[in-house]
């Protein structure tokens, strides 16, 4: 059994060719088999004139039966059919000896009876001399099936019955150039299908890959596919387990070593408080709080970056509001705006004639969400504390459709370039404006933002900036599907 890219694309090849070059020699074989019929019909015509209007040999597959001397042409019941046969008669001019020709300027009288046919002879008209007409009705009568019986006769000599096998249905070649057709089609619509199936599998890993990003999606990735496909999709598993275990190790020495500092730092905060110089003191214990700040602060971005939390559905609109009246609580410049819709679009179906429908909801400020909560909930508060720290308030809107869910934080601080907006959301990284109107340096490390931006990617999201009249807009972007 095939199992490699390799031998598909070799298989597939060699059937193509197969049934390409078996397609063509099909096509080739019938229309080489009809114009060799057409050929030996038209001499069979130009024969029979030639025997009729000069007494030339019969050719070997034809035959002559005289009627005698008739004036009335022959009908049906000569050709032995129904009445209602049709009847196509005709005549050819041969030019005489000064003419391209001989025979001496004979008129030629043809009728040839049909049982259901009306031959299409308007066109025989043009032909010049009773040979080369004779030669394109006997080509006609071959190429069109309706087994005809054909009578003739020079000027006013007797009428004569010709008899063919070249006129017979049976006498015609197979046609095979329909099936070359299909064979051709099918062979294509084959291998654009087996093309397809593989081109899915890379499909669905790069989709695996996507949504392994999503809230949910640990698992290792299925192996599907040719060997090619199975041995990329083990390489990404390994990879991934690998970068699981990585950042679990860093998670696990980052809290070993804020453990191990903990017992260190508070010999140091006993020891600062025997120093009788306050001002060294509190400087002792402000060095040591912002050791204990940063650590934390390394252990939140790691424990983001590794997601042990489960997700569930919960309501975001609820979370929102929750951390929001925290900070009212506590006399904070926080204000929050639920635009979550009374009402969705739907997509469009034939039974809406081309127009997106909106449904109702029951409840304009449920707005359910599949996530990690207590990630977004970290993630909320640090935009929060950012834009108190360097916008003085923070307004919070939030929206949502059937697609996406964005929560917006905006500010009132000052302008910052697209430069530093850009950096905002790397480790350490912080903004021009870290000074209050007073020029007092305003504290943080610069983790903050990179932690949103690790819980809005694993949430399949991602967290945008837009500088605004009135102050910064952090807008945290969310996918629902």
């Amino acid at each position: 059994m095939i199992r490699s890219l390799r031998g598909w694309a070799s298989l597939w090849i060699v059937l193509a060719m197969g049934a390409g070059v078996l397609a063509a020699w099909l096509w080739m074989s019938s229309t080489q088999a009809w114009r060799d019929h057409l050929a030996r019909a038209a001499q069979a015509g130009h024969d029979l004139a030639a025997t009729v209007l000069l007494g030339a040999p019969l050719p070997e597959d034809m035959r002559l039966v005289s009627l005698g001397r008739a004036d009335q042409p022959p009908g049906t019941v000569e050709a032995g059919m129904r009445p209602s046969a049709r009847i196509t008669s005709l005549a050819f001019r041969q030019p005489g000896p000064d003419g391209a020709g001989q025979g001496g300027g004979t008129r030629l009288q043809v009728q040839v009876v049909s049982a259901r046919l009306q031959y299409p002879v308007a066109e025989l008209g043009a032909e010049p001399g009773a040979y080369a007409g004779m030669a394109a009705l006997s080509r006609d009568l071959a190429r069109l099936c309706s087994d005809p019986v054909l009578f003739l006769r020079a000027e006013n000599g007797p009428w004569w019955r010709a008899e063919s096998t070249l006129w017979s249905c049976a006498a015609q070649p197979r046609d095979w150039r329909i099936g070359a057709l299909v064979l051709a089609g099918v062979a294509l619509m084959a291998l654009v299908s087996h093309a397809a199936d593989m081109a899915a599998g890379f499909r669905d890993l790069a989709r695996g890959l996507a949504t392994r990003r999503r809230p949910g999606e640990t698992a290792d990735l299925a192996l599907t596919g040719p060997e090619e496909l199975r041995a990329t999709i083990t390489a990404v598993n390994g990879y991934l387990a690998d970068e699981r275990a990585r950042l679990a190790r860093r998670a696990m020495v980052l809290s070993g070593v804020s453990h191990d500092l903990g017992t260190p730092a508070t010999r140091l905060r006993l020891r600062a408080a025997l120093i009788e110089d306050a001002d060294l003191r509190a400087r002792f214990e402000e060095d040591l709080d912002r050791m204990g700040a940063m650590i934390e602060e390394v252990l939140t971005f790691t424990r983001a970056e590794i997601a042990a939390e489960p997700a569930r559905e919960f309501c975001l609109a609820a979370l929102t509001e929750a951390v929001v009246d925290d900070y009212r609580d506590t006399g904070r410049p926080v204000g929050m705006t639920l635009d979550a819709p009374a009402s969705m679009g739907t997509a469009q179906s034939v039974f809406a004639f081309g127009r997106p429908r909106r449904v109702a909801l029951p409840g304009s400020r449920r707005l359910l969400f599949t996530g990690r909560p207590l990630a977004l909930e970290r993630a909320l508060s640090n935009l929060i504390e950012n834009a108190l720290k360097y916008g003085r308030r923070a307004d919070i809107s939030l929206r949502a459709d059937s697609a996406r869910v964005v929560l917006e934080v905006q500010d009132a601080g000052r302008e910052l370039d697209p430069g530093s907006l850009r950096r905002l959301t790397d480790p350490f990284q912080r903004g021009d404006n870290i000074t209050d109107a007073e020029g007092t340096p305003i504290s943080g490390f610069g983790m903050g933002l990179s932690i949103v931006a690790t819980i809005a990617a694993q949430h399949g999201g991602e967290l945008e900036f837009e500088q605004r009249p009135h102050g910064l807009c952090a807008r945290l972007v969310l996918p629902r599907g």
